[in-house]
């Protein structure tokens, strides 16, 4: 006979937007569950010890809009402890053999030169000061390009800036994202600010949402499926779970549920097929390759990107070591790269040997240069480096009322990579909670001007907390009446949609 047991939300997937999810909910005093198929939490967002290096299992350990960004402000909100190290540069940029650090727009002169510098504030006035005409809307980013005409032969260079910056922060091609979408997620970038570095790295962020989500009364299901989303007349109720250890089968029950393991796979299971949406195709997943090395030489003097802008396939480089030493062992440094990888044109064997030519090409060789390779993983398929390319995301909403998506299949436009998950929960708040508060304003135009001459403050933050290596950091008293917010949530299980709001 199956147990069954009933929450208030059932939060499937552990990863960073099912954690989020969780504390939020849990915030609001719901009885709260969340359902991992993994004998952990993080997903993409938490790294593994390997050869004394934290090697994370998707990000770079890095925000992308740093502490003033959406995921630091929900971190905050929760009090989950954390804290960013801020970039104190625009990058730098590899080119001809060195590395040139830019801590200001007005410095990408240097790496431009007059001619192609100027061409370049021309494109930046053009996407910051109107909005893209009708004629542009349905541009790629590379069409767009054209348009202007900015082609490799007339502009190598900015050519090559735009690549690389969109195969390591988006992992696409210019071809494969649309102008609108890169504008708004370029002004994002610039408005909220630079990228950081998250002391003891992303695992530390789950680890602490971890303790916070188990401080909170929340219930963790590691290693149980979930073959099967149950539903009543159309409406979400509750999911069937298998314990993949004992094989037991058993039902849960809750009038809200909440995916974070994509639209296609959550598609895949509602129990009525007559409720799944087939009319589109899943949406397609951004891939890549990354690669962790270990090296006795620093090669990155700030705690920004490196882009390199004439390799034959990495894009950028990080050395999160320089904001967390005790992200390697001591007096090593981890050095992380990333390069798009489409699969339609290269076997994932060509594009391991680019990145180990190009590494060897901006390292020197591995024996003489205290160097070596820990990991090169690929991220395709079930796990990718998004589950939707950047700009092609799904709905929160499904055809299944109670039943809401978060998470990287579901980013809103001009939100990347974790800054997207948590503005998807952001989202979702606001569509059963039907307050429209959750989503905040964007940082002013003005904060971007900021960087004509360099970064944005970062948000003022207590000191970095001490991490022991699988160590959760502890939870923050709360100081919040939870029963006002608990009086505000109402979960939509009547079967009313509610579309959600236009972000800016």
């Amino acid at each position: 006979m199956m147990q069954e047991e009933t929450f208030d939300v059932i939060v499937i997937g552990a990863g960073l937007g099912g954690l989020l999810s969780a504390a939020q909910f849990l915030e609001r005093g719901q009885r709260v569950a969340v359902v991992e198929r993994l004998g952990h939490v993080g997903g993409r967002f938490t790294a593994k010890t390997f050869g004394g290096a934290q090697v994370s299992t998707g990000a770079v350990h890095m925000l992308p809009f740093g502490s003033n960004g959406v995921l630091a402000a929900m971190l905050r909100d929760l009090a989950v402890p954390h804290h960013v190290f801020d970039a104190e540069v625009f990058g730098s940029f590899y080119l001809r053999g060195r590395q040139i650090p830019v801590r200001s727009m007005l410095s990408m002169a240097r790496v431009l030169g007059p001619r192609e510098f100027g061409c370049l504030m021309r494109l930046g006035a053009a996407m910051f000061l109107r909005h893209p005409r009708p004629e542009e809307r349905s541009l790629s980013f590379r069409a767009w390009l054209v348009h202007q005409g900015v082609t490799r032969a007339t502009y190598p260079t900015i050519v090559a800036f735009f690549e690389r910056v969109s195969h390591f922060t988006l992992s696409v091609d210019l071809d494969q994202v649309s102008y609108p979408e890169v504008c708004e997620t370029t002004k994002n970038m610039f408005r909220y600010g630079p990228p950081g570095i998250v002391a003891g790295g992303c695992a530390a962020v789950a680890r602490a949402l971890e303790a916070r989500i188990r401080a909170a009364g929340g219930t963790l299901l590691l290693h149980h499926d979930v073959p099967q989303v149950l539903t009543e007349a159309g409406t979400a109720v509750g999911v069937r779970l298998v314990n993949r250890a004992t094989g037991e089968m058993r039902a849960i029950h809750a009038p809200l549920i909440v995916s974070d393991i994509g639209g296609a796979a959550t598609n895949r299971l509602i129990a009525d097929a007559a409720n799944a949406d087939q009319s589109e195709p899943p949406s397609q997943g951004a891939t890549g390759l990354k690669t962790h090395v270990l090296s006795k030489r620093s090669l990155i003097p700030h705690r920004g990107i490196m882009y390199c802008l004439d390799t034959t396939r990495i894009a950028g480089i990080v050395q999160p070591t320089n904001s967390d030493p005790g992200l390697a062992p001591p007096g090593e440094h981890l050095i992380i790269s990333h390069q798009l990888w489409r699969p339609d044109r290269e076997t994932i064997a060509e594009a391991r040997a680019h990145a180990l030519a190009d590494l060897t090409r901006i390292l020197g060789p591995q024996t003489a240069n205290g160097w070596h390779v820990l990991t090169m993983s690929q991220y395709h398929d079930a796990w990718p480096v998004n589950r939707a390319v950047q700009g092609h995301d799904d709905a929160p909403t499904t055809p299944v009322p109670g039943l809401y998506l978060v998470g990287d299949a579901v980013k809103p436009s001009g939100y990347l990579m974790v800054e997207g998950v948590a503005q998807s929960v952001n989202v979702v708040l606001d569509l059963v909670e039907r307050n429209g508060s959750h989503v905040a304003p964007k940082p002013s135009r003005r904060r971007a001007l900021t960087w004509l001459v360099a970064p944005p403050a970062p948000q003022r933050q207590p000191p970095p907390p001490a991490v022991a290596e699988g160590a959760p950091l502890q939870p923050a008293p709360r100081k919040r009446d939870v029963a006002q917010k608990t009086a505000h949530l109402t979960p939509a299980a009547t079967g009313e949609e509610i579309a959600p709001e236009r972000i800016d």
